[in-house]
C-alpha cells in the first residue's frame, strides 16, 4: 500500500499484528543540500537506506528505541528503503530527521516523499514461510537448491568471447545447434560441436542479424523458421554458403504494436504446423493495457504450406514456453500477472481458455477455464517459468522439465491424467547453472541444452549471468529425490528414487508437513493463496521395499494445491540426505484410488517418548507444542527470548532473556536430551544445587553445548 509518511504503530497501520515483515521503498525529496541527521525508531529490528547506502542498522529485538545516523545529500529525489520486523507484542516503525540549520528532529513530513504513480509492484501476496536463522536449513530444503543435479554432468559449450542472450534453440539434421539471440542484433547462430560439452572444439557462426525479438527457432527437415514479434520467418541459403540470402515471410498479420511487452513466444512445429504464443501488452510495472489487441493473450496455429494463421486458445498473459512431452502433446507456461495469482503449466487444447480476462473481460465472463498441469507457487518454486519439454532418462520415464528465467535452474514435473484432466506435481530438479533459463531443449545425444537469459527488472536470476549455454548430460548416476508424488482419496504417496534407510525409523508424524490451498484469479496483479490450511496426519505407511511412503490424511479438496514435505532427516540405503525435501501437487480432481495404511514403527510426535523410555519411568518435560513445563530463573514465566521454533525449544541471541529452567524440582534422575547448536552458539545443561538460594553460581555440573569451531575444547568466547 501507499503511505504518506514513515510513522506507524500497530495493527491499524501495519494490517498485522505479530511475525511480520516490511518494506519502505520510494524517493526522499531534498529541497536544501546539506547534512541530515536521521532517528529511526522500531519494535522491532529496522534499516535505513539511501541512495543503496545504509545509514542506520537497527537490527535484533528490542523495544521502540531509536537510533541515529546521518548522510549528507544533494539537493534532489534520493531512493529510499527502510526495512523493518515485527516478532511479537509492539509493533512500531517511525523515521525522523533533522534538516541543515534545526536543532530538533521532526518525523520526515508527507512531502518529502514521492513514489511512481500507478506502479505494481512484482509480489506474491499473502503469508510467508520464514526460514529458521539459528540454524538454516540446507539448500533443497525450504529453500532453493545451489548445485547441479548429481545424476547430470554440466558443462558450457560455448567460447568465452560468445555470451548469447538465448531466444531459441533446435538442432539441424547433422547435429549442429542453431540458435536466435534476443540482443544485441537479433542474430541467428549455427553452433557446431557443441554436443561435445567442449568448449574448445565449439565454433560459432553468424549466418542472419536484424530479427526483431526473435523468441522461437524450429529446423523442419534442413529448413530453418525463426519467429518474430511481428513475423514467422524461414531463413533461406541460396548459394550454399551458409549465410541467409532471403528472410521469406511465412505468415503475419496478428496485432501488434509498440508495447514492449507483445512478444511473440515459440517455436513448436507438429503435423504440418507452427504454434506459438502471443503475450499481452503492459503498463509498465506489470498492470495489464487497456484497450488490448484482440489477438493478445492468445496460442496461435499456423499452417506450414499456405502460412494461414488462426488463435487456438486464448487467456494468456505472459506465456514464454511451448513445448512438447516425450508423446509429443504441446504444454504452454505462463506467467504471474493480473489474472494468474501465480505462474503455471498448461496443457494446450485447441479452443482452451486459461483464465486471463485483460484482452476479452466482458466477453470472457463466466467462460470455463481450463486447469493447469501445475500451478507454481511464486517465490516457492517458480516466479518466470519460460520452455517446458520432456524428460525421458533413467527412471525419469515420461515426465517433463522447464525452465524459469528469474527463479532460475529447472523444475521437473511427474503428471497424470485422472478422469480426462491432466494434473501433476512439481519438485525441484536443479541449480547451479549460469544464467536465468529461457529456453530448454534436448539435443540428439539425449542431453539437456539450457539457454539463459535476462535483462533489466524482474526478468533475470539475482546474480546469475545476464546469458548462457550449457549443457547438462545424463551420467546414470543415482540421485536420493522424491521421483513423483500421487493424490489419493485417502492421503498422498511418496514414491522414492532409493530405499529408505534403516537409521530414517522410527517416522515421526510430526515431522512430515501437508498444507493445501486454492487460487482466486482476479484483475489484481498476483493473488494470495485462499483457504490455506494444514492437513491432520493420521498416519504414516511404509511399503515393503521402504522406496514408497504413504501419508494418510483426511480433507483433500479438488481444484487444491497441496504442499507436501518430507524431514531432512530422512535417508536412503546408500546413506544419501534427500536432493530436495519439498513437493507442491496440483490436485485438479481426487482420483478413485487408496493409499495403503500399514503405519510402520511410527512415532505421533517427534517428541513422545518411545515406549522403552515409558517402560524406564521417563516423564517428558518438552512435548514440542508448549514450554508450559518451563520457567525463568527467579520468574514465574518464561523469560523473553525462549520461544518455540520447529518443536524445539530456541533461544534468540541478543533477545536479553536470561536461564531457563524446570518448573518442577527433581532429586535424583536420568536425563536425556537433544540439542542442535547455532554458528557460534555457547551454552550449556546446568544441575542447580540449591536454586533457592540467591546465589545463582553455585551450581552442581553443567554440560557444555558450544559450537566447537568457535570454540574449540570448551574455551571461552
Amino acid at each position: 500500500k501507499t503511505i504518506k509518511q514513515v510513522n506507524l504503530k500497530g495493527k491499524n497501520d501495519f494490517g498485522l499484528e505479530n511475525h511480520f515483515y516490511v518494506e519502505v521503498t520510494g524517493y526522499l525529496k531534498v529541497a536544501e543540500a546539506g547534512l541530515y541527521q536521521f532517528r529511526l525508531s522500531s519494535d522491532d529490528g529496522s534499516q535505513l537506506f539511501i541512495k543503496n547506502e545504509r545509514i542506520i542498522d537497527h537490527d535484533g529485538l528490542h523495544s521502540g528505541e531509536g537510533k541515529i545516523g546521518s548522510m549528507d545529500i544533494e539537493e534532489g529525489s534520493q531512493p529510499i528503503k527502510v526495512l523493518y520486523f515485527q516478532n511479537e507484542v509492539d509493533s512500531t516503525l517511525k523515521l525522523e530527521w533533522i534538516r541543515p540549520g534545526e536543532t530538533e528532529f521532526e518525523v520526515v513530513p508527507p512531502e518529502a516523499f514521492e513514489t511512481q504513480a500507478n506502479e505494481v509492484y512484482v509480489v506474491a501476496p499473502g503469508n510467508k514461510a520464514v526460514l529458521n536463522a539459528l540454524w538454516p536449513t540446507r539448500f533443497g530444503d525450504r529453500r532453493p537448491l545451489n548445485g547441479v543435479h548429481p545424476s547430470f554432468n554440466l558443462s558450457t559449450p560455448r567460447p568465452a568471447n560468445f555470451i548469447p542472450k538465448v531466444g531459441g534453440m533446435d538442432f539441424l539434421p547433422d547435429g549442429r545447434m542453431v540458435m536466435c539471440t534476443w540482443e544485441p542484433d537479433g542474430g541467428i547462430y549455427v553452433i557446431s560441436g557443441v554436443q561435445t560439452g567442449d568448449a574448445k572444439q565449439v565454433k560459432v557462426k553468424k549466418i542472419a542479424s536484424g530479427l526483431a525479438e526473435p523468441l522461437g527457432i524450429k529446423v523442419v527437415g534442413k529448413d530453418i523458421y525463426v519467429l518474430q514479434k511481428q513475423e514467422l520467418t524461414q531463413l533461406i541459403d541460396r548459394n550454399g554458403d551458409g549465410i541467409t540470402d532471403e528472410y521469406r515471410c511465412v505468415a503475419n498479420g496478428w496485432g501488434v504494436t509498440t508495447n514492449f511487452h507483445e512478444f511473440a513466444f515459440g517455436l513448436v512445429y507438429k503435423e504440418g504446423y507452427f504454434y506459438f504464443n502471443l503475450a499481452t501488452a503492459i503498463d509498465p510495472g506489470g498492470k495489464s493495457s487497456r484497450g488490448q489487441n484482440k489477438d493478445r493473450g492468445h496460442t496461435i496455429r499456423v499452417e506450414a504450406k499456405t502460412g494461414k494463421f488462426e488463435l487456438v486458445a486464448a487467456g494468456l498473459r505472459t506465456p514464454n514456453g511451448i513445448g512438447q512431452n516425450i508423446h509429443g502433446d504441446i504444454f504452454l507456461t505462463d506467467n504471474q500477472g493480473d489474472w494468474l495469482p501465480s505462474s503455471k503449466l498448461l496443457p494446450y487444447d485447441k479452443g482452451a481458455f486459461y483464465g486471463n480476462r485483460s484482452v476479452d473481460y466482458r466477453g470472457t465472463e463466466g467462460r470455463k477455464v481450463t486447469p493447469p498441469v501445475v500451478w507454481l507457487p511464486q517465490g516457492e518454486i517458480g516466479n518466470s517459468p519460460s520452455q517446458p519439454t520432456y524428460l525421458n532418462l533413467g527412471i525419469y520415464k515420461d515426465q517433463m522439465i522447464h525452465g524459469d528465467v528469474t527463479h532460475g535452474g529447472l523444475k521437473r514435473v511427474a503428471y497424470e491424467k485422472v478422469n480426462g484432466v491432466y494434473q501433476g506435481t512439481v519438485f525441484r530438479f536443479t541449480q547451479g547453472l549460469e544464467g536465468g533459463i529461457n529456453r530448454v531443449v534436448i539435443g540428439p545425444d539425449k542431453a539437456i541444452y539450457v539457454g539463459g537469459i535476462g535483462s533489466t527488472g524482474n526478468w533475470g536470476q539475482e546474480g546469475k549471468e545476464k546469458f548462457g549455454l550449457q549443457r547438462l548430460a545424463f551420467n546414470g548416476k543415482s540421485t536420493f529425490e522424491m521421483l513423483n508424488a500421487r493424490p489419493m482419496k485417502n492421503g498422498f504417496e511418496i514414491e522414492l528414487t532409493e530405499p529408505l534407510g534403516a537409521s530414517s525409523f522410527p517416522l515421526a508424524i510430526s515431522d512430515f508437513e501437508v498444507t493445501q490451498w486454492r487460487y482466486e484469479p482476479n484483475a489484481e496483479y498476483g493473488g494470495p493463496k485462499v483457504d490455506e490450511a494444514p492437513l491432520a496426519i493420521k498416519s504414516i505407511s511404509a511399503s515393503a521395499d521402504n522406496k514408497k511412503l504413504f501419508i494418510e490424511c483426511d480433507g483433500l479438496k479438488a481444484e487444491h494445491v497441496v504442499y507436501v514435505r518430507l524431514p531432512e532427516t530422512l535417508v536412503s540405503t546408500s546413506g544419501k540426505s534427500l536432493w530436495s525435501t519439498e513437493a507442491w501437487s496440483t490436485v485438479n480432481v481426487i482420483p478413485n484410488r487408496l493409499g495403503v495404511v500399514a503405519p510402520t514403527n511410527v512415532k505421533a510426535n517427534v517428541n513422545d517418548l518411545s515406549a522403552e523410555e515409558k517402560s524406564e519411568g521417563f516423564t517428558s518435560l518438552f512435548d514440542g507444542k508448549s514450554l508450559e513445563s518451563w520457567i525463568g530463573y527467579r520468574q514465574n514465566s518464561v523469560p523473553k527470548g525462549w520461544m518455540m521454533l520447529d518443536n524445539s525449544i530456541t533461544f534468540i541471541p541478543g533477545s536479553g532473556g536470561g536461564d531457563l529452567q524446570t518448573k518442577d524440582e527433581y532429586e535424583d534422575f536420568d536425563l536425556r536430551l537433544e540439542w542442535r547448536i547455532a554458528t557460534g552458539g555457547n551454552s550449556g545443561i546446568m544441575y542447580w544445587s540449591n536454586p533457592k538460594k540467591d546465589y545463582p553460581w553455585e551450581t552442581g555440573l553443567e554440560y557444555q553445548v558450544l559450537d566447537d569451531a568457535k570454540h574449540a575444547d570448551g574455551e571461552s568466547p
